[in-house]
């Protein structure tokens, strides 16, 4: 079917593009016969014009015919291919599941068979939801097909297809050679009987129980979708060859008719040229001309009354005197392609002086004029866009820092989501550790009353002695680096919770500072091997949001870890009490690189940044800064280059009569 379809419909092309032809050469034809006396029309220019057409067309058609075509039924075939191993691959994953349970004694082997059976019988995909699995064995026998239960428990040695391939005992030859592959034959269609069509199918054993496993696709889909691609882009292809032969005749037409247009739009032209001139002075664009060595030859009022130049005050300027130094180059790079005609998109940003010592900020288009003069002559329009570019700058601003807010809200949706997944596997992993603990502590007189009585014992590649030394150690270290994942992932949790701004409870600085560091604790081991924390004793506690303070504390850690220059040089932060100002004081201090006297009085500033090749906003300490502030507090950084920063957060206590701690 799908080689009629091709054929058909590749004659139905060509016997278009011949009699597309036999229609253009008439009226071409009549239009010369029409226009006999004009020498302008050659009588090669409908030739000229619908050759190169035709020729693309045929070329067109053999390469969708004879490469397109076979390589997409190709590439469907293989894709069909890969689905059904993929869905072996998944039959396969259940019948381990069940396997598995009956090797955990759960269920016996006997109930596991039954239940993959019942699952594999009952699965189906495909289009209209009929394709399907089936079951044999080595023997080979039929253990289970969905449309064919008349087989089932019998011998399917000799069973063939219409063809006289005894396809289950191709199965069992394909398995023995490679564990699994692919088998042509022919058979019935889904769960019609009558109707027999080409099948390819992918088998698998699974060995343990010698089960033979399969699911296949049919030919006859495939191509059946090559036969919907190919009507379909031929009547594409015919719908665009009729446009094309259309827009020939109009173009033979319009060509015969050519020369007389031409001279009427010259005597337009030549009476519209004052009236360009009209609107050339009275645009609100700054229009200019200049030849190739840059003198103005040309202002027009708009730049006039803009610049405050007069026309005989340009008339001994160079258009260069009026752009800024660092932007000199640029222009004249842009006036040099275009004098040279190199493709260009002729648009061009740059800066203006004024006379009264202003700038302005313009957007130039540039056009080369063809003149009888030695020198070429450039056309500049130029449009003032100093006030866009104010409203674009902030503009950018509000939406970095929406872009920044919606990254944060995300990044906690996902950080949470993630550590909601971890605690179920985490929660089961300590409850096991404490099974196996018991297990051991049962076990463990069984194994040293059989080492006592036979001397030797060895458990898998390790002796019972060194065993009862290491396994309680190795149950204790499992304890404990599994708490310590809980416990992590519950600061994940807390951290990344979407608590408004304005939510406010009692803190403990010392717990944020913990919960930080816990969290980023594996960028501090890459960073240095010299961290330390000082926590104050019965440090007073604040009213806040533990959450934005945390991220305040991680935006401090992170820039120090990122100033350090060598592995050996320290971070440390000390969290105090100062008693006569009734604060709670942070410090974090790094021995990193350090910030010149500039870099330091603008680290605060928003989008400020000195990694903005590594992708940095300049947000941070901005936000940080902000969300201090919000809490009454204050933030301050002092540094020294190559000596280091110091980052301080003071915040007041919550209450005045709790037990102060240490003060400083």
């Amino acid at each position: 079917m799908n080689k009629l379809v091709q054929s058909r419909l590749f004659h139905c092309g060509i016997s278009f593009c011949y009699y597309s032809w036999r229609v253009i050469f008439p009226i071409s034809t009549e239009i010369e016969m029409k226009n006999a006396t004009k020498s302008f029309l050659p009588n090669v220019v409908p030739a000229k014009i619908f050759m190169p057409v035709l020729l693309s067309m045929f070329l067109f058609i053999g390469t969708f015919f004879g490469y397109i075509l076979p390589k997409v039924e190709a590439h469907l075939m293989d894709r069909k291919r890969e689905m059904i191993h993929a869905l072996s691959e998944s039959a396969m994953s259940s019948i381990r599941y069940y396997a598995a349970l009956a090797e955990k004694k759960s269920i016996t082997v006997e109930d596991a068979q039954k239940q993959a059976i019942a699952h594999l019988r009952s699965l189906r995909y495909g289009p209209e939801g009929k394709d399907y699995f089936w079951i044999n064995d080595t023997h080979p026998t039929m253990i289970m097909h969905p449309y064919r239960p008349d087989l089932e428990g019998r011998d399917v040695t000799d069973t063939k297809d219409p063809a006289g391939k005894k396809l289950f005992l191709a199965f069992l030859e394909t398995v023995k050679e490679t564990g699994g592959g692919y088998v042509d034959y022919h058979w019935q269609w889904q769960d019609e009987p009558a109707r027999i069509f080409s099948k390819i199918s992918f088998v698998e054993e699974y060995r343990p129980w010698h089960w033979i496993v399969g699911t296949g696709v049919y030919v006859e889909d495939v191509r059946a979708q090559i036969a919907r691609i190919t009507e379909r882009m031929t009547y594409i292809f015919l719908g665009i060859l009729a446009l094309i032969a259309i827009l020939s005749v109009y173009i033979v037409w319009q060509g015969a008719s050519g020369e007389s247009h031409r001279l009427e739009m010259e005597e337009s032209l030549r009476k519209s040229e004052n009236k360009y001139r009209l609107l050339a002075e009275t645009a609100r664009e700054i229009i200019l001309l200049f030849d190739s060595n840059l003198n103005i030859s040309y202002a027009n009022t708009a730049w006039k009354r803009i610049s405050g130049y007069a026309l005989a005050e340009m008339m001994h300027m160079s258009i260069i005197d009026m752009i800024p130094v660092e932007q000199q180059e640029a222009f004249q790079a842009k006036i040099l392609q275009i004098n040279n005609d190199e493709p260009d998109d002729y648009l061009l940003e740059t800066t203006f002086f004024l006379k009264n010592t202003r700038t302005i900020i313009v957007e130039v288009t540039f056009a080369k004029l063809e003149t009888a003069e030695q020198f070429s002559t450039f056309l500049m329009t130029a449009r003032d866009i100093t006030e866009k570019k104010k409203i674009e700058a902030q503009t950018k601003m509000q939406q970095e820092q929406l872009m920044q807010t919606d990254k944060m809200i995300s990044l906690g949706t996902l950080v949470s989501g993630v550590a909601h997944e971890i605690n179920n596997p985490i929660s089961s992993v300590m409850l096991n550790i404490q099974v196996f603990d018991k297990l051991w502590r049962a076990v463990q007189p069984i194994l040293d009353k059989h080492y006592e009585l036979n001397g030797e014992l060895a458990v898998g590649t390790m002796e019972y002695p060194q065993l009862r030394e290491r396994m309680p150690r190795l149950l204790l270290y499992s304890q404990e680096g599994v708490e310590r994942v809980k416990r992590i992932v519950g600061d994940l949790k807390d951290f990344s919770g979407q608590r408004p701004s304005d939510h406010r409870e009692t803190v403990n600085l010392n717990q944020v500072v913990e919960k930080a560091v816990g969290l980023i604790s594996s960028l501090i081991k890459k960073a240095t091997s010299n961290f330390e924390v000082v926590y104050a004793e019965n440090l007073p506690t604040i009213q806040g949001n533990s959450q934005r303070l945390s991220q305040v504390v991680i935006n401090l850690l992170v820039n120090g870890c990122q100033a350090l220059t060598d592995h050996s040089q320290s971070i440390r932060i000390t969290t105090a009490y100062i008693e006569e100002s009734e604060e709670v004081f942070l410090e974090i201090r790094d021995a990193g690189a350090g910030m010149s006297a500039e870099v330091l009085s603008r680290i605060k500033d928003p989008f400020f940044t000195t990694k903005r090749d590594s992708s940095g906003t300049g947000l941070g300490l901005s936000i940080s800064d902000t969300i201090v502030r919000n809490h009454g507090g204050w933030l301050d950084f002092s540094s020294e280059l190559h000596r280091g920063t110091t980052a301080t957060i003071l915040l007041p206590r919550y209450s005045s009569d709790e037990v102060t701690g240490r003060m400083i």
